[in-house]
């Protein structure tokens, strides 16, 4: 079918609940998100346009739309505001883009500590809601303009995550999530039957509301170090993760990566830098620690606790190619890569290391952030490889689609999206 021909068809089907655009502009710019983070997937993945970008602002426009696929076996991929860095909402197959980020706002917070709210409502809003409410996300990402329902679908960690886990570890606490079938009836999932459809990529239904784990909101400093080098850095950095509650960021920066960061007081040049965020009461603790494994604590800042959320995670990545857009990166999850910086530099030539605090099955753990100039696809393949073949946890952020805890995720995709409309190609079977 014609784009303009499909357009015409929605805007009679969905009037003024929703805007259609068959705008070949519209289209390409609805196609773009952050996946230029890996060069891989930005000179891979095969990019098609939609047919049309429908950007819904009520639930009975999304349930009109599921509808409207399941009848005529049309394709559907979610977008949220595009902060995506795998590729997620590049689709493989034609059809219509589902744009959620008017679909905003109804926030609400229960007796439970869980906050709900529609899809497209952003982390910026979520935030303000929760303001003198005694309360805080568990956890969240690095971006606050992202959505709520894109970072359910499409992130896994972010600030928080060293002491309460990812996002399918019980964060994601309710979704209401619409099928593509014929009577496109919403359905409420809580937790765990969450799980399957958190870092799905939008192939396991069509979320309009979210429900987020809240808990009491705590005061919190930016700390700000210096350690002699990286081994040491890994040392003061287990110590620090064992304060009782965990640090909620944690990161420590070689100085070749740490000099294409912004200029910041906190920021010593040619020294492994150290970041920490800790409540308020453990500063000086921290402090303690840095000075006894040789470090110097350069300043202790509440104002930069945000700030220092822009310096971990895949925003690590962002800020480093924008000065140096060549930089890759590959993620080694536990604390099994540490002291391992000679096969670090042995499997990616000329690579800088970040290390940042999560949570592993044990507790409290640090993973490395590799950052190393791409040359070859393959060189990137075979440095991963020569680092598994040592045991370690590689996680490659360069495949757009979604390839981990299948079977479950094939059920709830069997369940709301029988056909396989929802973002055909990324939810690979077999």
């Amino acid at each position: 079918m014609l784009p303009e021909t499909l357009a015409a068809d929605l805007r009679a089907l969905l009037g003024d609940s929703a805007d259609v655009s068959a705008d070949e502009a519209a289209r390409k710019a609805a196609t773009k998100d952050f996946s230029w983070v890996s060069p891989i997937i930005h000179g891979s993945i095969p990019r098609t346009l939609p047919d049309a970008v429908v950007t819904v602002r009520s639930v009975g426009a999304v349930r009109a739309l599921a509808r409207f696929a399941h009848e005529r076996g049309t394709p559907l991929t979610a977008r949220g505001r595009g902060t995506s860095n795998y590729g997620q909402i590049i689709p493989l197959a034609r059809g219509i883009m589902v744009d959620f980020h008017r679909l905003a706002g109804d926030v609400v917070l229960d007796d439970d500590g869980v906050v709900s709210a529609l899809p497209g409502t952003s982390w910026h809003d979520l935030f303000a809601f929760l303001e003198g409410t005694g309360r805080e996300p568990a956890m969240f990402p690095t971006t606050l303009n992202s959505t709520l329902a894109g970072y359910v679908g499409g992130g896994a960690g972010g600030p928080g995550s060293i002491e309460h886990g990812f996002n399918h570890e019980g964060f994601v606490q309710s979704l209401t999530l619409v099928p593509v079938t014929a009577d496109a009836e919403p359905v409420e999932v809580r937790f765990p039957d969450t799980t399957p459809h958190v870092h799905a990529f939008g192939t396991t239904g069509l979320i309009v509301r979210v429900g987020l784990r809240t808990v009491p909101a705590r005061e919190r400093t930016a700390v700000f170090a210096s350690v002699p080098d990286l081994d040491a850095g890994a040392a003061t950095a287990l110590e620090i993760l064992q304060l009782d509650p965990p640090p909620q960021i944690l990161a420590v920066t070689e100085p070749e990566l740490a000099a294409l960061f912004p200029e910041d007081p906190g920021f010593e040049p040619g020294r492994t830098n150290l970041r920490a965020v800790v409540g308020v009461d453990q500063a000086e603790a921290v402090r303690e620690i840095v000075e006894r494994g040789g470090g110097t604590v350069s300043g202790v800042r509440p104002d930069a606790v945000r700030f220092l959320a822009t310096f971990i995670n895949n925003h690590t990545t962002v800020r480093a190619k924008a000065k140096r857009t060549e930089l890759y990166h590959v993620l080694v999850r536990g604390n099994a890569i540490l002291g391992k910086r000679a096969l670090i530099a042995e499997a990616f030539a000329d690579a800088t290391v970040q290390l940042e605090g999560i949570r592993g099955p044990e507790g409290p753990c640090l993973m490395a952030r590799i950052l190393a100039p791409h040359r070859d696809d393959a060189l990137v393949h075979t440095g991963m490889e020569r680092l598994r073949a040592e045991g370690l946890a590689v996680d490659s952020p360069h495949s757009w689609v979604v390839h981990e805890d299948m079977p479950p995720r094939w059920a709830a995709a069997d369940r709301f999206d029988p056909a396989g409309l929802l973002n055909p190609g990324k939810l690979p079977r077999g």
